[in-house]
């Protein structure tokens, strides 16, 4: 027997894993809206393309860090912050239904 158990897994429905698979993208588009920034002025603070921020408040996860790093301090949050909303979404979009 092993000292190490392996945690109770519970089932992620698909309903959660789009919630989590958007948890970026909700989280972003909210900071945005409370600084009172437009997604133009928003992509041009962080150097993307409009077409980007938009994506990026529909679920995209960019895959570059200082891509990331431009985001969150246009929406003045941690980098490390970001960071992790980010992996929890990428991961949560590759995993299958």
């Amino acid at each position: 027997m092993s000292m190490f158990s392996e945690p109770n897994r519970t089932p992620v429905s698909a309903a959660d894993r789009i919630l989590h698979a958007l948890i970026l993208a909700s989280f972003i588009e909210r900071r945005r809206k409370e600084l009172g920034l437009t997604v133009e002025r928003a992509a041009a603070l962080a150097g993307i393309e409009v077409s980007q921020w938009y994506a990026l408040e529909c679920g995209w996860v960019p895959a570059d860090q200082s891509v990331l790093h431009a985001i969150a301090d246009t929406v003045q949050v941690c980098h490390v912050q970001v960071s992790f909303l980010a992996e929890v979404a990428d991961f949560n979009q590759s995993v299958s239904v």
